[in-house]
């Protein structure tokens, strides 16, 4: 125990500074403003409201924040009403239907607005698996390599509610004679069905080969390594009731390969069966060992983990909209979904005629396969489909994560994905996306039996998006960032921060390497300071400010450039370019950036120069003395270095031969070096001219303050709706939401 304290406590003092956040980039030690003080955030304030404010406006809620949020508030720190669920694992016969009797969960979920549903979660026995131990190797200890295979599958009913307090619902929590199930599927149970309500039934057929060999490195602590295989052919339905009139019918099937290689190391868990708090074998009391195991080990365990996965695989999605007042119309959908099983030997057989549709198919095949395969299903319901299309994907992602002990533990993702996206509704043409995604987690006091104290969730996205028309002709690149952000339980000035990362892009807009604007932000007052102790907000710097904490915030930040756009970002003159790096360089490397910005200059190899004597004139410096760290042409050169090497990035993209590699290096410019994400938009943003470029900036704050209003807002700025790039937005962000895997509360 000795050692696993120490441990945690020397790496409690090192995460400081491994994952501390930072605003900007860092140029050999040089780094950028954490934030603003007071006083500047109202200059910046004023500054906003006095030019020219975006409106805000009240929009839908994607399923992509609903993800997000439902991530975010997963364990939190809240009432106990809120994290109480029903769980049993015993043959339950709820319904007079063969293979349904696994374990039951019934649980309680919150939309972004605060509104409840509920949900009832039974497992549909419908397989097996075996794995063994095969092979004892000397001082390493046991090789394991499993087989296994079968199929699984949940029924899962969602119930929105009427109520927002989770204590009020807990009646309605225990009564489980209540439980809802999807099987059987009946006409008279499809009409009854309520508004907003969803059934889904998820199937996975699973083959999987995987090995693991583990060792005590030091005492208490095992080292292991594994690796693994997995194919899956996923079939699934759902219904969901959206209006009086209208229930939509999703048919999935999802087979995908994952490829995985990874290494952890941790300090031993306490095994259920040790716990013993209850006495006897029932069911209730391994439930209860179970549980109480589970959290203790999040008190104690220390852990780190990393690991590779590849993934490729390809979707089909039917969706038809039917009334289910229309009695011929329910009475064909249930023949078509009829018995407990029929359904699942149905999407197999449909996924069997999927299979021989490749990802290399052109254009014309491709739509006539999957409108084969749309007519089949149609004819089965008596409907047409309201929406028809694929998607073949592939992709890499590398995974760490770490657990301290209560004190921290953190999740961090960094993948690259390309996903092949065709749909009749797009009369048949190809949408092309290269993704990168950059996910991080963090969690702060981790309470056991309680939940986390404070919370910090960050996803940037990067998509480069190509459309090729049934003719095979493809269109230039767009470009798209999508960051989702949120907290729980920090400061306000947290909050703030997050505002900030957002405006310190949109202030570049247009600017052309010449200063910033204040134009088209969203005034931080929505996030308002507290005034110094017996002072007022913005005052004397040196006074210290008080500030409070928030419930939860969450943001969503959009920034889109056009096809226009793109190109003129692309074939940027080198100069402007440079002009641009340096206009952002002036906030972030100081005042060396802002006084010799106008020195440096592109050579006739593309690299950044500059004299050396007259940029030591400007800088008051009589010699190098490039050994004295703190000598400005230290910062000079790494300036110089640093804006060859974005120079390089954008040179990259523009000498690619086709349209596909110019995508991946674009959209690997955008996401990997000193200037990535954010920064990178802090220079390209400059080449464009405002008309084609568009943001959204959408933001739900549950203060819990009182005297501060809630916020929960979008706005909106630089769209020009004629230039018809944000259709393709709308086009692509529609289709990524359609073919992403289900919530817990969307379908």
């Amino acid at each position: 125990m000795k050692l696993i304290i120490s441990l945690a406590m020397a790496l409690m003092s090192g995460a400081t500074v491994l994952f501390a956040g930072s605003a900007g980039p860092s140029f050999d030690g040089v780094s950028g403003n954490a934030g603003f003080s007071g006083r500047e955030l109202l200059e910046r304030s004023k500054a906003d409201t006095a030019v020219r404010p975006p409106v805000p406006s009240t929009v839908p809620v994607s399923n992509e924040l609903i993800n997000f949020w439902s991530n975010l508030e997963t364990n939190g720190l809240d009432k106990l009403c809120k994290v109480a669920q029903l769980k049993l694992n015993q043959n339950v016969r709820l319904v007079n239907v063969v293979g349904l009797g696994g374990g039951v969960k019934r649980y309680l979920k919150s939309f972004p607005d605060h509104r409840l549903a509920l949900v009832d979660e039974i497992e549909l026995k419908l397989g097996l698996s075996l794995s063994q131990a095969v092979l004892q190797v000397p001082g390493l200890g046991s090789l394991s390599v499993g087989i296994s295979g079968g199929v699984e599958g949940r029924s899962v009913v969602v119930r929105p509610l009427e109520s927002e307090r989770y204590c009020k619902e807990l009646g309605t929590l225990v009564k489980l004679y209540d439980a809802k199930t999807v099987l059987p599927i009946t006409a008279k149970r499809i009409v009854n069905m309520e508004k907003g309500e969803i059934w889904k039934l998820p199937v996975v057929v699973r083959y999987s080969i995987s090995s693991s060999a583990g060792t005590p490195a030091i005492e208490g602590v095992v080292v292991s390594i594994g690796a693994g295989y997995t194919k899956e052919r996923k079939p699934s339905v759902s219904l969901y009731r959206m209006a009086e009139n209208d229930l939509r019918l999703r048919i999935r099937i999802d087979q995908v390969t994952v490829k995985s290689l990874g290494v952890s190391a941790g300090t031993m868990e306490i095994p259920a069966g040790d716990i013993g708090l209850m006495p006897g074998e029932d069911f209730l009391s391994r439930t209860v060992d179970r549980n109480v195991a589970r959290q203790i080990n999040r008190f104690i365990a220390l852990k780190f983990g990393y690991n590779e996965a590849r993934t490729s695989g390809k979707k089909l999605l039917l969706e038809f909209h039917l009334d289910p007042n229309d009695a011929e119309q329910v009475a064909r959908l249930v023949e078509f979904l009829e018995g407990d099983f029929d359904t699942i030997r149905k999407f197999i057989s449909m996924g069997l005629n999927f299979e021989t549709f490749a990802e290399e198919a052109a254009p014309l095949s491709g739509a006539e396969i999957i409108e084969d395969l749309a007519d089949s299903a149609g004819a089965a319901v008596n409907g047409t489909a309201a929406f028809a299309g694929t998607d073949h994907y592939d992709g890499q992602s590398d995974n760490f994560n770490m657990n301290i002990p209560v004190a921290y533990s953190y999740r961090h993702s960094v993948a690259t994905g390309y996903h092949r996206y065709q749909a009749l509704k797009t009369n048949g043409s190809i949408v092309h996306i290269q993704q990168r995604t950059r996910v991080s987690n963090g969690d702060t006091l981790n309470i056991p039996f309680a939940g986390t104290r404070m919370r910090h969730n960050s996803e940037k996205n990067i998509y480069v998006v190509n459309k090729q028309s049934l003719d095979g002709k493809v269109t230039g690149p767009v470009l798209l960032f999508q960051q989702y952000e949120g907290l729980v339980g920090k400061e306000a000035g947290r909050a703030r921060d997050m505002l900030h990362n957002a405006n310190s892009v949109l202030e570049y807009a247009g600017r052309r390497g010449n200063g910033v604007t204040y134009e088209n932000m969203v005034p931080p007052s929505i996030f308002p300071l507290l005034p110094p102790e017996g002072g007022a907000a913005g005052g004397d710097e040196d006074e210290p400010e008080t500030d409070r904490r928030y419930k939860a915030v969450v943001m969503s930040f959009k920034l889109a450039f056009s096809e226009k756009a793109v190109q003129e970002i692309i074939f940027a003159a080198p100069e402007l370019i440079l002009k641009a790096y340096m206009n952002v360089m002036r906030q972030t490397a100081g005042p060396v950036a802002a006084k010799a910005m106008d020195l440096f200059t592109v050579g006739g190899n593309g690299k950044v120069e500059y004299d050396a004597a007259a940029m030591r004139a400007r800088l008051g410096v009589t010699s190098d003395h490039l050994a004295d760290v703190t000598n400005p042409m230290n910062v000079v050169r790494s300036l110089a270095r640093a804006a060859g090497k974005f120079l390089e990035k954008l040179a990259g993209v523009r000498s690619e031969p086709t349209w596909k590699g110019q995508a991946e290096q674009l959209a690997k410019a955008a996401s990997r070096g000193d200037m990535k994400y954010e920064d990178f938009l802090k220079v390209v943003i400059q080449l464009v001219d405002t008309k084609d470029i568009s943001s959204d900036i959408y933001i739900h704050a549950d203060k819990r303050v009182k005297g501060e209003p809630d916020v929960t807002q979008n706005y909106t700025m630089f769209n020009n709706r004629d230039n018809g790039y944000d259709g393709t937005i709308a086009d692509v962000t529609a289709m990524r939401e359609r073919f992403a895997e289900p919530t817990d509360l969307t379908d």
